[in-house]
């Protein structure tokens, strides 16, 4: 039997190596006759990124406070003032010399008790309390609110729960007005402000889907279970003094009192809408948050007119809840917890704490460009290149001024590993541009989010020439030797003809210029760099106390279709920043890729 076996297995090798040996000739045959797969390179020209892209800082970043947890920020017209979390309470502190140092911080919510029952006893409470968000009013004021956990402790067991929103007024002179509890419900907690044009002052926030007692909320007969969120929304006309919530009374004498007032902006049946973040967008209120329509929490937008907002609520899927991003993404990625701001230029950016290829434990913070409809949100990147073993986690942003944002983070970076602290980093505002005359006095292009090192650059133009000035800050210098990249330096890339290809063809080059100013080339053909001369290319370095410059010049005609019919150029550029002649890190400007010139900046010439 084992004979007849093997033999039967011999004949299907045989077959199948005849098979194989026939396709071949076959093959050669069809080559022979001109019939073969066509292998010719063919460039592929591809839509360019365009618009804003945002370039970290990773120098700018600082701790805010030696421990604690979401922070946010605000400007005023005088200081920078800042909040967050830390063994439940919520602290305020300010900086009048931008960021660079700050006050001793105020308890803005401090953390407090209360009575509750436990059948016919009396159970003290813990109110715990976190998740701080700060808003500057139309008339210099602020408002700050805070989420209160409510814990308990009963037979060794301690019991945990989100169940009420407190604010607080702060005058111009930072004075603080007194604590008032403006709802209260089992699952209350992501607060969020938003004024709207006229002056009227909105708070969003999760709410349990089930109205609870103030009388059930404070008994260990609650059963602690959230199983649905829902986003809604109470509202001030006089400056968060007053409210549209109030506590009224329900059922036999009035025994089942519960706060109400609260308007339902968002629901899905049996899931969470959680961690509003509003944003008046043209004639529209668009409030961004964290759904977790299937498996985890994904990045959704829900949204309104302006005038009588919220007068239906956006249940499940509709016309006003989209998907924000461009990108579909797995379910099994978590991407939650949601942040969103509106760029000066229109457009809006999204943050959100994720664990795609990370630890569950470890998530980092991400950051997408989004329309000025708050729609297709991409070009993600992540602010702060921490460890595998380092967080970002409830975060923030905060425009700081026209041209720079900040990301606000909470994470054990450089600290033991079971402590957290507030940090912060800034992102520059990157577009494309237009560049008037031969004089290079602006340097808006940045690449610097991986070291402390980092470049500035700026472009200049004449009839026979395109200047780059470079200024690099670089404690630590490493010299490149001649011919090699093994040391400090920038890559420059010119896509002259604008082909703007998905990789690099003819007209398109890459340079290498090292800090001492010597130069490498290489020009684009089917799809690879092959080197090439850099004669006529001149550069003039020079030291600084903390870096290097350098001034580089190259002729026009040394470019392939230059600036061909005025339809401008697509140009790159990368910072090479070594420690020692065998470590280094190579950084390109934000989406930019070495080989894929649709990716780089677009410039025109005026």
């Amino acid at each position: 039997m084992k004979k007849y076996k093997f033999y039967i297995m011999g004949l299907w090798l045989f077959c199948i190596a005849s098979v194989s040996l026939f396709s071949s000739c076959s093959s050669k045959d069809d080559d022979d006759n001109g019939i073969g797969i066509d292998d010719s390179y063919k460039p592929v020209k591809i839509t360019p990124i365009s618009g804003i892209r945002i370039a970290w800082d990773y120098s700018s970043l600082k701790q805010l406070a030696a421990k604690g947890a979401a922070p946010q920020m605000i400007r005023t017209a005088n200081e920078l003032v800042a909040v967050y979390a830390s063994e439940d309470n919520v602290y305020l502190i300010s900086s009048q010399d931008e960021g660079i140092t700050w006050s001793t911080a105020v308890t803005l919510f401090p953390k407090g008790s209360h009575t509750g029952k436990n059948g016919n006893e009396d159970l003290t409470y813990k109110d715990l309390m976190g998740q701080p968000t700060i808003t500057l009013l139309q008339n210099g004021d602020l408002v700050a609110s805070c989420a209160v956990r409510y814990q308990y402790e009963l037979t060794g067991t301690t019991t945990e729960y989100p169940a009420a929103i407190k604010i607080r007024r702060i005058n111009s002179d930072l004075t603080l007005e007194p604590i008032t509890e403006v709802y209260a419900n089992l699952g209350v907690e992501n607060p969020s402000f938003l004024q709207l044009p006229d002056g009227k002052l909105q708070l969003y926030f999760a709410d349990g889907g089930t109205p609870v007692s103030i009388t059930a909320l404070n008994s260990t007969e609650l059963l602690a279970e959230i199983l649905e969120q829902q986003l809604v929304v109470i509202e001030s006309n006089d400056n968060g003094q007053t409210w549209s919530s109030e506590i009224k009374d329900f059922g036999p004498d009035g025994v089942n009192r519960r706060w109400t007032g609260a308007r339902t902006v968002a629901s899905r049946a049996y899931k969470q809408n959680t961690w509003p973040s509003p944003a008046v967008l043209g004639d529209e209120i668009v409030v961004a948050l964290s759904d977790n329509k299937t498996m985890t929490f994904k990045p959704y937008t829900v949204r309104c007119p302006l005038v009588e907002n919220w007068r239906d609520a956006v249940r499940g899927d509709t016309p006003d809840r989209d998907y924000a991003l461009y990108e579909i993404l797995p379910d099994k990625y978590f991407m939650g917890i949601t942040r969103m701001i509106v760029l000066p230029t229109g457009e809006t950016l999204l943050s959100y704490q994720t664990d795609e290829g990370r630890n569950p434990d470890f998530e980092l913070m991400e950051v997408a460009i989004g329309t000025s409809k708050a729609e297709n949100f991409k070009y993600r990147t992540r602010p702060f290149p921490f460890e595998s073993e380092e967080k970002a986690v409830r975060n923030s942003l905060m425009l700081f001024d026209n041209k720079t944002i900040l990301a606000l983070t909470t994470s054990n970076h450089g600290l033991l590993k079971n402590q957290e602290a507030p940090f912060y980093m800034k992102g520059h505002l990157v577009n494309d541009l237009t560049i008037i005359g031969d004089q290079v006095t602006d340097h808006p292009m940045f690449v610097g989010g991986k070291t402390e090192a980092n470049i500035t650059a700026g472009l200049g133009i004449d009839g026979n020439n395109l200047y780059v000035g470079i200024i690099a800050k670089d404690n630590t210098t490493v010299t490149a030797e001649p011919g090699t990249q093994a040391g400090d330096g920038v890559y420059l890339y010119i896509d002259a003809d604008n082909l703007s290809l998905l990789d690099v063809d003819t007209g398109i080059s890459k340079f290498w210029i090292s800090s001492a100013g010597h130069v490498n080339r290489w020009n684009g053909k089917e799809g690879q760099w092959v080197e090439a001369s850099a004669e006529g290319i001149t550069v003039t370095p020079n030291s600084s106390s903390d870096g290097y410059t350098l001034d580089v010049v190259i002729p026009r005609s040394s470019l392939t279709n230059f600036n061909s019919q005025g339809k401008g150029i697509r140009f790159g550029i990368g910072l090479s920043d070594y420690t020692t002649s065998s470590t280094g890190v190579t950084e390109l400007l934000s989406l930019c890729k070495d080989l894929r010139s649709s990716s780089w900046l677009g410039v025109t010439f005026e």
